[in-house]
């Protein structure tokens, strides 16, 4: 996957430290973290970044998060749950 930008929290001063601020305050928020986390992964798929998308896949799989959820992700707004 080719990154569509470069990684802003690498060139741009101070970036981790507000996209840590970010994810501080989205968990106060009351979403359930595991929707927040899926969130981050399609974001992490939309901005092209192979690493977060790595990344946020992996600590959905460890938190217990279904193959099936995982691949709707990216049919986002058009994956609807099974029921």
């Amino acid at each position: 996957m080719q990154a569509r930008m470069s990684n802003p929290a690498l060139i741009v001063p101070d970036a981790l430290q507000a996209l840590l601020a970010l994810a501080t305050s989205t968990r106060k928020s009351g979403v359930p973290p595991r929707t927040l986390d899926l969130v981050a992964l399609r974001a992490s798929q939309i901005n092209g970044c192979s690493v977060c998308v790595d990344m946020h896949s992996h600590d959905l799989k460890k938190a217990g998060e279904t193959d099936q959820r995982l691949f709707a992700v990216s049919g986002i707004p058009g994956a609807a749950p099974r029921r």
